[in-house]
């Protein structure tokens, strides 16, 4: 009899090695036809421009995909709409989004957190706010408009550093400095004008995500994103 059942626990542990083991040695496979599934379900729902690149983290995989969760998801696209103000949407490139904590469910992917970023392109932005926006090359921002104050048309020209409210998710400038046609406009005086050539720009991200941070970059406003709770239809 003891010798029955250690020959059973022998078989049960071989078993066992074989299903653990076959799932490592199919979990490329597997991981493939996950990932090109999900990459189809968000291009479409999202919607991304593009076919986006969905790289699923944890080992072996089978084993996840009984349960339906899964440590990481990075999510990687050309491009993702954005509504930056009511009727326009711009795009935001080069997204790049690690959703923690996920739990993939029919209709819908779910993740505890998100964070990434992607960037804003100048010229979209400078489409939405009605102005011309470039660069300075020291970190900070030209914009010019052409106003009319007190009756007299000029090109306004306001610089500063890019400045985010988060909490209204909006992008407008800060330590400003600001000259009508070539004149230095002293700072006690420029923000009835400062108002007048620019107004803050809203950028309204889907699913719930939020800028939290920006800067310059050499094509347009880098952004970092970032979330919790958020949930992504695949449906």
């Amino acid at each position: 009899m003891k010798r029955f059942l250690g020959v059973l626990v022998m078989l049960v542990l071989l078993l066992a090695g074989l299903v653990v083991g076959g799932a490592y040695a199919f979990d490329d496979r597997i991981r493939s036809t996950v990932e090109d599934r999900v990459a189809v379900e968000l291009q479409r729902s999202v919607p991304f421009a593009t076919r986006p690149t969905v790289r699923i983290e944890g080992e072996p995989l089978a084993l996840h995909l009984v349960t339906r969760e899964f440590p990481s998801v990075n999510v990687r696209a050309r491009e993702m709409p954005v509504q930056a103000a009511e009727a326009i949407t711009i795009p935001l490139y080069d997204v790049d989004f690690t959703l923690a904590g996920v739990r993939y469910e029919t209709d819908a992917v779910h993740a505890a957190s998100l964070t990434g970023g992607g960037w804003l392109e100048y010229s979209d932005l400078a489409a939405v706010a009605g102005v011309r926006i470039q660069p300075t090359g020291d970190g900070r921002l030209a914009l010019e408009r052409d106003v009319e104050f007190l009756g007299i048309a000029f090109t306004g020209r306001l610089v500063g550093r890019a400045a985010l409210d988060r909490a209204m998710q909006t992008i407008s400038l800060t330590d400003t400095e600001l000259d009508l046609a070539g004149v230095a406009i002293p700072p006690d005086a420029t923000q009835a004008l400062v108002d007048a050539i620019l107004q803050p720009i809203p950028v309204a991200l889907p699913y719930g995500l939020q800028l939290s941070a920006l800067g310059p970059g050499e094509q347009g406003l880098d952004v970092v994103v970032d979330a919790t709770d958020v949930t992504f239809p695949t449906r």
